[in-house]
């Protein structure tokens, strides 16, 4: 069993980056929780999971991140994920998450959507065309 990897970094001034290698669960799980708690509170509301290098994740990961994304979506941002190995995107179709968390096959694709939804936040909303 591999263990969980994980990195977070402040890509942009306005991009948190979690990059995680390995297995995403029950036994490591808190430490996902934790880093991304810490962004939010921190302010850094928009997020990208980088998930390219995850090889499994359970029902404890998904949550964390179903959390995460809501409670980005709350402070004004929002979060995505980048994800192609096959077993974690048929667990995002499976449960139904994949277009609540955004889940993108690249890393660029995830930062794009990001950045589409940012842009789209910035501009006024008062039905002036």
């Amino acid at each position: 069993m591999m263990s969980m990897q994980m990195q977070m970094c402040r890509e942009s001034d306005w991009l948190t980056v979690c990059s995680i290698q390995g297995e995403i669960d029950v036994t490591n799980g808190s430490e996902l929780r934790d880093a991304v708690a810490e962004a939010l509170a921190q302010e850094q509301c928009w997020l990208l999971m980088d998930l390219l290098g995850a090889e499994y994740m359970d029902s404890v990961a998904l949550g964390i991140m179903i959390g995460a994304a809501k409670e980005a979506s709350q402070h004004g941002g929002a979060l995505a994920v980048a994800c192609s190995r096959p077993n974690l995107v048929k667990l995002f179709e499976v449960t139904g998450t994949r277009e609540l968390l955004n889940v993108q096959e690249s890393r660029q694709a995830a930062c794009d959507l990001l950045a589409a939804a940012r842009a789209a936040c910035a501009r006024p909303q008062d039905g002036g065309e």
